[in-house]
């Protein structure tokens, strides 16, 4: 259920700063990798909350497993 208060916020934070990320994205005096180097970051998180998730779901499971062997 937190997972979802998470996304909320961050869907509300992307919709408040977007005109400014997009202005600081498109600025041609930069970097030419800049685009590259953001998208490359949130593919980063996206994995890694991904594993996180998947971790905590792997737990669950083995606590599970114990209490049906009857085990605490």
């Amino acid at each position: 259920m937190y997972t979802h208060r998470l996304i909320l916020l961050f869907v509300f934070a992307a919709f408040l700063f977007s005109p400014m990320i997009i202005d600081w994205w498109l600025q041609p005096t930069e970097a030419w990798y800049r685009p590259f180097a953001i998208w490359l970051i949130l593919i980063g998180i996206s994995i890694f909350l991904n594993s996180f998730s998947l971790r905590q779901e792997h737990v669950q499971q083995n606590d599970g497993n114990t209490e049906e062997r009857g085990h605490k």
